[in-house]
């Protein structure tokens, strides 16, 4: 049999048809000697400390540092099912495919499970970045040997060790010491949430400690050739305070006194050339401040809305992502992308026909890629923007014509 691994039910939901495993079963999809199956996330976490040091159960800076010479994990509890069908499918697996993200997560998440199970026969990896259908045939007809990917997994592993020795070790020796002096709780380390919570502990001391200093200005407007241009006093050095701004309200006054009503003069004009580039594509970061500045939307309403954009109705790619970049293989499928533009939503017809398809522009940057590239329009065009306003809202987040706005304005913008 052959199997895939998945990181989520969604992607191997995407994946199945086309490696013509239809039939369903509990936590997989399977058909023809192809198995789909899912991991959930991480289906296994690291050991707590008390598993390496029993006297642990109960904190003793005495007993640190913990520093484990053989690591050690543990099933989550609530994937516990699905970790048992995974190991099951694993070991009755004569070739593997790891099909989960394409990073040094994605990685961790399959083998970490293979190595459980004892898997030792061959492993190829699909490569991809988004779960369109031509991205994953693409992906299927250029599998990757494991071997090339295998030094992502041991990366992510390492990054999981160092955060578990900074974060235990120093999360038990502050919540020791500084627990017995009448503040309670734990008193959580982390290696990145830690040195991020201090920037914005210094940014924070630093707007409560600023004192405000009152300035002035003078605005003017000039009348050239029936245009309005707004122009703005040049504080000379003798008025001006540490700033450069000026602070003695009196003597602004006196020199607004002296101008008011009169005409100026143009005493010396200065241009500068400037070339402004194409904006790039979306990352979900870019996009939800995008949204934000346009709509006033929330990040969490942004992503729920890119969310079901990618997995239920099929036309955005994976949103979860830091890149804003392309790869260089996507141009030649532009084309088909502005025309399924065009036919979701008839008013982005003139914005598809005016697009330049003649090279790749910046976008476009196989070296700039992370896991996955940035947020675009899929070449879906069997959707209408009907469609969008009946999915539901949880009532913890929004309504569901909030989300209709939401799926609204984020198609908008991500037009190129």
């Amino acid at each position: 049999m052959k199997l895939f691994i998945c990181e989520k039910p969604s992607q191997a939901k995407d994946l199945a048809p086309h490696v013509c495993a239809r039939g369903r079963i509990i936590g997989a999809f399977t058909g023809n000697d192809v198995t789909v199956t899912w991991c959930i996330g991480h289906l296994v976490e690291q050991a707590k400390p008390e598993q390496y040091v029993l006297a642990l159960a109960r904190w003793n800076l005495d007993l640190l540092p913990v520093l484990p010479r053989q690591w050690a994990v543990q099933v989550k509890p609530s994937v516990k099912t699905q970790f048992d069908i995974v190991v099951r499918l694993i070991r009755q697996a004569q070739d593997i495919v790891i099909a989960t993200d394409a990073d040094r997560e994605g990685e961790v998440i399959a083998r970490e499970v293979m190595q459980i199970a004892g898997y030792s026969g061959p492993v190829s990896r699909l490569w991809l970045s988004a779960m369109d259908a031509a991205s994953i045939r693409k992906a299927l007809a250029h599998l990757l040997p494991g071997a090339k990917t295998l030094p992502l997994y041991f990366s992510g592993r390492g990054r999981a060790h160092a955060d578990w020795l900074a974060g235990m070790n120093l999360t038990m020796a502050l919540t020791s010491a500084f627990g017995s002096g009448g503040r309670e709780g734990t008193w959580h380390v982390g290696r990145v949430q830690t040195p991020v919570l201090a920037l914005v502990v210094r940014r924070e001391r630093e707007i409560r400690a600023f004192i405000p200093k009152t300035f002035y200005e003078l605005r003017a407007v000039f009348s050239l050739a029936e245009t309005e241009v707004p122009v703005q006093w040049v504080v000379p050095p003798t008025l001006a305070g540490d700033a450069g701004h000026a602070t003695d309200e009196a003597k602004v006054k006196v020199v607004a006194a002296r101008v008011r009503g009169r005409a100026g003069r143009i005493g010396r004009v200065e241009t500068t050339p400037e070339r402004e580039l194409a904006p790039l594509p979306f990352s979900l970061g870019s996009l939800q401040r995008e949204a934000s500045a346009r709509y006033g939307l929330k990040a969490a309403a942004v992503l729920d809305a890119c969310q079901a954009l990618y997995e239920v109705h099929k036309v955005a790619t994976y949103p979860r992502t830091d890149c804003e970049y392309l790869p260089a293989s996507m141009f030649m499928g532009a084309p088909t992308t502005l025309s399924a533009i065009a036919s979701v939503d008839a008013t982005l017809r003139p914005l598809a026909d005016e697009a330049t398809l003649d090279s790749p522009g910046r976008a476009f940057n196989d070296a700039r890629i992370t896991a996955h590239h940035a947020i675009i329009p899929t070449a879906n065009s069997a959707v209408r923007l009907s469609a969008f306003s009946r999915i539901g809202a949880s009532s913890t987040t929004r309504s569901a014509a909030g989300i209709s706005r939401s799926f609204s304005a984020i198609t908008n913008i991500c037009v190129p």
